[in-house]
């Protein structure tokens, strides 16, 4: 995560490269988002696909993001970690559908804008083709102003198993890096929107916490080079805020999330999900864990 060093000398998000290959799962490479896009609300919630979805087309666009231009992109590169082209329209277009809340500054001054995250898309019928798509020129004028941004590990990325775990993810890259600081608070009904967990789901503090806060938890600090955790601030017994923390990993906490990362993932999963001693049959037969 990067911030202006000073009022005069503004580091812009678009000046900053990523890095190695973004499509191949099994290959080290960082993804530059800007950090408007990080800590948005989506009205329309989206999966875990949607979102690495939505990454690599970042990454795709990046060198002429700031432009309203027509960008191309190879549908074989949105797999990610599926054999096929299935979920590509799905996906599409919910994301074309999905209308964010973005918090952006005028004028010394700070506002809500409501824009669409992908313009028109034209797909190829071509099993192997082409996919043409348009940045909304509302978002490029975000996109040209933004000073701060996280630096996404792809190979990280495919390995989160909840849309939780990569909303909080993103969160973290985006602050990772500021100096003096390793906690921020929020209302319960800010954290449920950064994370995008949808309306009439986990309504309650326990369920929240329970089935996305911990799950989510959990996930990173076995596969990220950070820790993260958070803790309620009550009044009376009633939690009002919950603050969320941050803090590097020693260098073996680093490498045992490395070669966490680094396993097959039929391992991989059964670790995340405590199913190590299942491993044996899991191999024997080829299968994956059962869903949770």
């Amino acid at each position: 995560m990067s911030q202006a060093t000073s009022t005069n000398d503004p580091i812009r998000t678009l000046m900053q490269k990523g890095r190695g290959n973004p499509y191949d799962p099994a290959y080290y490479s960082e993804i530059v988002k800007p950090g408007e896009l990080v800590d948005i609300i989506e009205l329309s919630p989206l999966t875990l696909t949607d979102r690495r979805t939505y990454n690599l087309l970042i990454a795709n666009a990046w060198d002429r993001i700031g432009e309203p231009i027509v960008h191309r992109i190879a549908k074989s590169a949105l797999k990610g970690t599926h054999q096929g082209n299935e979920r590509i329209e799905a996906s599409l277009l919910r994301l074309m559908g999905t209308i964010a809340i973005v918090t952006i500054r005028k004028d010394g001054k700070s506002y809500k804008r409501r824009v669409q995250l992908l313009g028109p898309s034209d797909e190829s019928l071509e099993k192997d083709g082409f996919l043409h798509y348009r940045i909304p020129e509302e978002l490029i004028e975000i996109l040209q102003n933004s000073e701060v941004y996280a630096r996404l590990k792809t190979q990280v990325m495919y390995c989160f198993e909840s849309k939780y775990t990569l909303c909080l993810y993103e969160m973290t890259e985006r602050r990772i890096g500021l100096e003096y600081k390793q906690t921020e608070e929020f209302t319960i009904e800010e954290l449920r929107g950064l994370l995008n967990v949808p309306d009439g789901k986990l309504e309650r503090f326990a369920d929240l916490n329970k089935y996305c806060l911990k799950v989510a938890t959990e996930e990173i600090n076995k596969l990220c080079p950070f820790y993260v955790d958070f803790s309620p601030i009550k009044k009376g017994r009633k939690v009002e805020r919950i603050a969320f923390h941050w803090f590097p990993k020693t260098s073996s906490g680093k490498r045992d999330a490395q070669i966490l990362i680094d396993q097959h993932r039929i391992v991989r999963r059964a670790k995340l999900r405590g199913l190590t001693a299942e491993l044996p049959l899991l191999l024997d037969f080829g299968t994956e864990p059962p869903e949770k």
